[in-house]
């Protein structure tokens, strides 16, 4: 699979597959369905080692932007959770308002050779769920999140769904040599994210 801007599409290519093969409402895991949400990562150049210019490492638009979506799901008996990303479900651990979703996967890249067969890719996506009135008070803007959770409403489940509109974060993602001999050997290329529930 050839490695895109981030390993959020770093996935088994069957997984790909079925998602496109199936025209159904997809089902999610656990028990509680929370949204999906389409979200902007936007280059965090402060954060960043890697050479964003290069292909390998982040592919952006014209606005140094990069778009994926989301869904949200968990089992309502604790922090066991999940982020579905083109029907791929990677695990995520929710709490309180936080959710935590980690990956590693083999990703070769040009800059370790092309012999290379091992070398990783390893990404952290961290966001922060808000309820609608939550997301009000923040004028459904992250860049209004200083890190403190406004006084409203946390996000719950409702009768008519799940009360969350907005997610603020970062996705990093950390190349790894796995045991190639890579140029750079590592870096880390970082991004702010926030996601706006879309259904």
């Amino acid at each position: 699979m050839r490695l895109k801007h981030f390993a959020l599409s770093v996935f088994p290519a069957a997984a790909l597959v079925t998602a496109m093969a199936c025209f159904s409402d997809p089902v999610y895991p656990g028990n509680q369905l929370l949204g999906t949400f389409q979200f902007e990562a936007r280059l965090d150049p402060a954060n960043t080692t890697c050479d964003a210019a290069m292909p390998e490492f982040a592919q952006l638009d014209d606005g140094g932007v990069f778009r994926f979506e989301g869904t949200f799901s968990k089992n309502d008996d604790g922090g066991t959770g999940w982020f579905t990303v083109q029907g791929f479900d990677r695990e995520a651990k929710y709490e309180g308002q936080l959710v935590d979703s980690a990956l590693k996967a083999t990703a070769p890249r040009a800059s370790c050779g092309t012999g290379c067969k091992d070398s990783q890719i390893e990404e952290s996506l961290k966001v922060t769920l808000f309820s609608d009135s939550q997301a009000g008070i923040l004028n459904r803007n992250c860049n209004a999140f200083d890190g403190g959770i406004p006084d409203a409403s946390p996000p719950a489940p409702t009768e008519n769904g799940y009360d969350v509109s907005l997610a603020c974060g970062s996705l990093t993602d950390v190349f790894l040599p796995g045991s190639c001999t890579c140029t750079p050997t590592t870096c880390k290329t970082a991004y702010k994210v926030q996601g706006v529930r879309r259904d």
